[in-house]
């Protein structure tokens, strides 16, 4: 049965379902301490039986205890009825669950430090960002996006749960941008680096990351982000370690037995 949290008992739950898991821990830790009992929050946190669900617009995540047996008939007609388009699980569903993309989850160990590429000249840190800028250049012609996303990490940012900076130019204009945008349970999980179109190509992003991830990481984080294929190679060049490998899903036809059996 999925089961709103909403209680001591709950939070209990989620907790137990993603600690040692990297990412769900970091997203849904932040997400537990700062969404529960909010019933305004962008995002809901639910349990299932050995397992956690956190549901955010289009998009849900789903961490999964080894030996868990989740009902996916069930979970299917949930995320159904929620909205939700795609989910994000560190267990393969049944086949009848299309893949949308692999997920890969990079690493630096706390204590770690990394190569730091040269900043181009001209060019400083911002540890200060206007999160409206962020917002607007992450989600351009999509207000509603930007406002949710600005809400939600300035939250985050305002109860330490979330680190951004930016590279701006010596007119004070932002070039580039990657945030920490989880930070909770001994890990950092990074995201929504972005580097403007006309200056990709030149270390700015890759000073950036590493920048953030040596800062993180020598506070004693665990540094973690997800990438599809294509940036991989991006990331090998950098230093950062491939550890696991998660899944993004579509949801099953409704025409389709989804059955509750592992895939």
């Amino acid at each position: 049965m999925i089961q709103a949290v909403n209680d001591a008992a709950g939070r209990r739950a989620v907790a137990q379902a993603i600690a040692g898991a990297p990412y769900f821990r970091a997203l849904l830790g932040r997400d537990l301490a700062l969404w529960t009992g909010n019933p305004g929050a962008p995002t809901r946190l639910f349990t299932l039986p050995g397992g956690a669900l956190a549901v955010s617009g289009r998009s849900a995540q789903l961490c999964l205890a080894p030996n868990a047996a989740p009902d996916w008939q069930e979970l299917a007609l949930f995320l159904r009825f929620a909205g939700v388009e795609r989910l994000t699980a560190n267990r393969r569903p049944p086949q009848s669950w299309p893949l949308r993309r692999d997920l890969y989850l990079y690493a630096l160990a706390p204590g770690g430090r990394l190569p730091l590429p040269p900043l181009p000249e001209g060019l400083h840190i911002d540890r200060a960002p206007s999160m409206q800028a962020i917002s607007a250049e992450l989600f351009p012609g999509e207000p509603d996006r930007q406002e949710t996303f600005y809400s939600e990490s300035c939250t985050a940012i305002n109860h330490g749960y979330a680190r951004v900076l930016a590279v701006n130019n010596g007119a004070g204009e932002m070039v580039c941008t990657v945030g920490a945008y989880a930070v909770c349970g001994g890990e950092a999980y990074m995201a929504a680096g972005e580097t403007r179109a006309d200056l990709r190509g030149r270390g700015i992003g890759g000073h950036l990351i590493v920048a953030l991830a040596n800062e993180l990481a020598a506070e004693g984080h665990s540094v973690t982000f997800l990438c599809e294929d294509k940036r991989r190679h991006f990331y090998d060049r950098l230093g950062f370690i491939h550890t696991l490998t998660y899944g993004q899903y579509l949801l099953p036809d409704q025409d389709q037995n989804e059955g509750t059996e592992n895939g």
